[in-house]
C-alpha cells in the first residue's frame, strides 16, 4: 500500500467559491485522486483554509504549516509521497511577505518534515513533490488579497522549481494546467473542472514515479 499525503490549503479541502462550503468527496481533486489511482493507494486529505508555509496569522490561529507538520507527518506515517501545494494565503496584504520570503518558508517546511519524520520506524524518507499553486486575481469578495497577490503567485513557480531542485523533490506548477476560467466567482477557489485538471495532472506524476 502506497500512502500519499496531500498536504494544502483550501484548495486541497475543496473550498466551493462563493457558496462557502466543501466539494463532495468524489468531486474533490484528492478524492478523484484517490479513485483514480485505486487499489494499492491510500490517499490522505490535509487541507486546510486559510494555511500558510510558515506565516502566523492572528486572525486566523492554526495556520502556519510550520506549527503542524510535525505532528502531522508523525500521526500519517508511513508516508510513501507528500504533495505540498501551499503560497497562496502566503502573498495576503496583511502578511507583507515577498515571494522569496514565501519560498524560504517553503524550505523552511520542507526541512522540518524530513527532520521529524519518523524514519527510524519507517527507513527511507518519503518522495516529496512541492507544487506551486494556481493563479489568484484581486476580488472584492475576499479583499485580503490584492494586485501584489496576483504578481507573487506569478513568481512562485520559478522560485518553487529552484527550490525543489536543490531540495532534491519533484516540481509540479499548477499554473501550467490552471487559468483564471477554472477559478470560481471569488477568482481564488478552484470551480470543479479545476479540481478535474489537478487530479488529472497529480495522478500521472504519481503513477509514473511508483512504474
Amino acid at each position: 500500500m502506497k500512502n500519499i499525503l496531500c498536504f494544502g490549503d483550501s484548495n486541497t479541502y475543496g473550498y466551493v467559491p462563493i457558496k462557502r462550503t466543501r466539494y463532495p468527496y468524489e468531486e474533490r481533486w484528492t478524492g478523484q485522486l484517490a479513485a483514480a489511482l485505486g487499489d494499492g493507494y491510500h490517499v490522505i486529505e490535509e487541507g486546510l483554509n486559510g494555511r500558510t508555509t510558515a506565516f502566523t496569522d492572528y486572525l486566523e490561529p492554526y495556520r502556519n504549516a510550520l506549527d503542524y507538520i510535525g505532528p502531522c507527518i508523525i500521526s500519517h506515517a508511513p508516508l510513501d509521497f507528500i504533495i505540498i501545494m501551499l503560497g497562496t494565503n502566503d502573498t495576503k496584504g496583511r502578511y507583507c511577505v515577498t515571494a522569496k520570503e514565501i519560498t524560504d518558508g517553503m524550505e523552511n517546511l520542507v526541512k522540518k518534515l524530513r527532520f521529524y519524520y519518523p524514519a527510524d520506524k519507517f527507513p527511507g524518507l518519503p518522495a516529496i513533490l512541492i507544487a506551486a499553486p494556481g493563479p489568484l486575481y484581486p476580488s472584492d469578495t475576499d479583499p485580503a488579497f490584492n494586485e501584489d497577490s496576483t504578481r507573487k503567485i506569478l513568481e512562485l513557480p520559478a522560485r518553487y522549481e529552484a527550490l525543489a531542485r536543490e531540495m532534491g523533490c519533484l516540481f509540479f506548477n499548477a499554473q501550467s494546467v490552471l487559468t483564471k476560467e477554472d477559478l470560481g466567482g471569488d477568482n481564488l477557489h478552484l470551480k470543479k473542472e479545476g479540481h478535474d485538471k489537478l487530479a488529472a495532472a497529480f495522478t500521472k506524476i504519481i503513477q509514473d514515479h511508483f512504474r
